[in-house]
């Protein structure tokens, strides 16, 4: 039963990509200027999710990423009686 669910789940998958390459290149060729622009668009818009994405590391207990760097504790607010060379240590 399991291989038969990924079978039929194979098949429409590759009924989803087929679909969206024709979409693809029957845009390209009908508005090739604004469909070369969306393209760039969305590859500019991946390139800048993966560069912000955290680097981390798979192993069988799960996905960890490690902790970006730590941020120095500032004050939340400044009283009047503060210096401000008192605040730089």
């Amino acid at each position: 039963m399991n291989n038969v669910k990924s079978v039929i789940g194979f098949i429409f998958l590759m009924g989803v990509c087929v679909t969206s390459l024709w979409a693809e290149y029957y845009l390209a060729m009908r508005f090739p200027i604004i469909f070369s622009v969306a393209t760039v668009a969305g590859l500019l818009a991946l390139l800048g999710a993966l560069l912000r994405a955290p680097e981390g590391y798979e192993n069988e207990n799960g996905f960890h990423h490690r902790a970006r760097y730590k941020q120095a504790r500032r004050p939340r607010h400044i009283t009047g009686n503060v210096r401000f060379s008192e605040l730089r240590r």
